[in-house]
């Protein structure tokens, strides 16, 4: 595949350049991830199924969707497919008969791990191309635009506290 030719123009504010870039990185990430996950597994699928691994398991529903910035509806949905998978299990809370909680499946974790291998030549890639210190640097400028876009999609309007700001 060869790489997309990203055409910017000379006055492009450098904050639309940003927004631009982001879409396209997190367009390529789908598309790489998606191309190397075991079928039937799809983006959103792995996204969930990471989840637990970084989080664990036993966690409501609308714990996933604000972890993931999905709907609650979305994840409903997305929860009963993996359930029918066989890759998750959804049991009511013991502490709140009206809750639900979702556990990972020997299955889902062995699915997973499946993911994980099959994305690591990838990662690899990536830490290669990309070193550690580099990617650290880059953290904390997508952290700050990570907050002031949430406090934007919350009406918040621009923050204006952030380093870069001043």
């Amino acid at each position: 595949m060869s790489e997309a030719v990203v055409r910017t123009r000379a006055w492009d504010p450098p904050h639309m350049e940003v927004l631009h870039e982001l879409g396209a990185a997190e367009h390529a990430l789908r598309a790489a991830v998606e191309a190397r996950l075991p079928a039937p597994m799809s983006f959103t699928h792995f996204e969930v199924l990471r989840d637990f691994l970084r989080f664990g398991d036993g966690t409501a529903p609308a714990e996933i969707a604000s972890r993931l910035r999905m709907s609650r509806g979305a994840v409903t949905h997305l929860l009963q497919r993996m359930e029918t998978l066989g890759w998750i299990r959804l049991a009511g809370d013991d502490r709140d008969g009206r809750r639900k909680q979702v556990f990972m499946t020997p299955e889902g974790a062995e699915k997973a791990r499946a993911a994980t291998a099959a994305l690591r030549p990838g990662t690899d890639r990536l830490k290669t191309d990309l070193n550690d210190n580099y990617l650290r640097e880059g953290l904390a400028f997508l952290r700050d635009l990570r907050r002031s876009l949430e406090a934007l999609s919350a009406g918040d309007g621009p923050a204006g506290s952030h380093p870069g700001s001043r």
